[in-house]
C-alpha cells in the first residue's frame, strides 16, 4: 500500500492477476510495449492511479483490472486491444471520457458501470457484442451512439443510466429490454440498418417524445414502446410488416399513427390505452 510508483521492465510480457491490486498511493505506472496482457483486478482499488497509456502490445484487458479506480479522469484504450473484461473500469467515478479503438471487438458485462462522470460514449464500428449491464448506473450519460458493427447488446446495458437524453443506433437487430425504462430519454434515431426491434427495447421511456423506425425495420417486437406516456407520434418504415402485441400499450399521449401498406398483422392491444 505504501507503492507510489513503479517502473516495469521491459522484458515483461504480462501483468498477472491482482499484481497492483489496493495500491491506494500509486499515482502512475509506466506499462513498457513488451506486455501483451493485463490480467484480472490487476490495479483494482488503485484510487490515486490519475492517468495511465496502455501500449499498443496489449491485446487484452482483464476483468475488474482497474476496477475502483476512482482518480481516473480519461482513458485511451489503444489500437491492438481487441476484448475489455467483464467490470475492467467499474466503479470508476471519476472517468468523464473514454476512447475506445477500432480494434475492439467486445465489451464485457459490467465494463463500465457504475462510471458516474462519464457523460457520453461512442461505440465503434469494430465492436460486435457488448454485455449486459455495460454501463448501468453511469448517471452522467446524456448521449450514446452505438454502430452497426453491433450484434448483440446484453440486457439492461444502460440500467439506472437515469439522464440519458439522446441514442443513435445503427445495430441491426435491436435487442430486448435494453432501454428499458430510461425515463429521462426524449430522444431516439433508429437507423438504416436495424432491421427489428425487439421486446420491451423501450418499455416505460416515459420522457420519450418521437420516434422514427427506419425503412429497413421489418418488424416491431411485442410492449417495443409500451408506456411511453409521452410520446405524441411515430413515423413507422415502410418496410415494416408486423407490429407485436402491446407495442404502444399505454402511450396515452399517442395522437396518430400511419401504418404503411406492407403491415400484414397487428398484434392484440398494441394501442390499448392511447385514449
Amino acid at each position: 500500500v505504501g507503492c507510489k510508483k513503479t517502473v516495469i521492465p521491459n522484458n515483461v510480457e504480462s501483468i498477472c492477476a491482482s499484481a497492483f491490486s489496493g495500491c491506494k498511493d500509486l499515482t502512475s505506472i509506466v506499462i513498457p510495449n513488451s506486455v501483451t496482457s493485463i490480467g484480472a483486478y490487476a490495479f483494482s482499488g488503485c484510487s490515486g492511479l490519475t492517468s495511465f497509456t496502455i501500449p499498443n502490445s496489449v491485446t487484452s484487458i482483464g476483468a475488474y483490472a482497474f476496477s475502483g479506480c476512482s482518480g481516473l479522469t480519461s482513458f485511451t484504450i489503444l489500437n491492438s486491444v481487441t476484448s475489455i473484461g467483464s467490470h475492467a473500469y467499474s466503479s470508476c467515478t471519476g472517468l468523464t471520457s473514454v476512447t475506445i479503438s477500432n480494434s475492439v471487438r467486445s465489451i464485457g458485462e459490467y465494463a463500465f458501470s457504475d462510471c458516474s462522470s462519464m457523460t457520453s460514449i461512442t461505440i465503434p464500428n469494430s465492436v460486435i457484442t457488448i454485455g449486459k449491464y455495460a454501463f448501468a448506473s453511469c448517471t452522467g450519460l446524456t448521449s450514446v451512439t452505438i454502430s452497426e458493427g453491433v450484434t448483440t447488446i446484453g440486457g439492461f446495458a444502460f440500467e439506472g443510466c437515469s439522464n440519458l437524453t439522446s441514442v443513435f443506433i445503427n445495430m441491426k437487430n435491436i435487442r430486448p429490454i435494453i432501454f428499458k425504462g430510461l425515463s429521462g430519454l426524449t430522444s431516439v434515431t433508429i437507423g438504416n440498418a436495424v432491421t427489428s426491434i425487439g421486446e420491451e427495447a423501450f418499455y416505460g421511456c416515459k420522457g420519450l417524445t418521437s420516434v422514427t423506425v427506419g425503412n429497413a425495420v421489418t418488424n416491431i417486437g411485442s410492449s417495443a414502446f409500451e408506456k411511453c406516456s409521452a410520446l405524441t407520434s411515430i413515423t413507422i418504415g415502410n418496410s415494416v410488416t408486423s407490429i407485436g402485441n402491446s407495442a404502444f400499450k399505454g402511450c396515452s399521449g399517442l395522437t396518430s399513427v400511419t401504418i404503411p401498406n406492407k403491415v400484414m398483422s397487428i398484434g392484440d392491444e398494441v394501442f390499448y390505452g392511447c385514449i
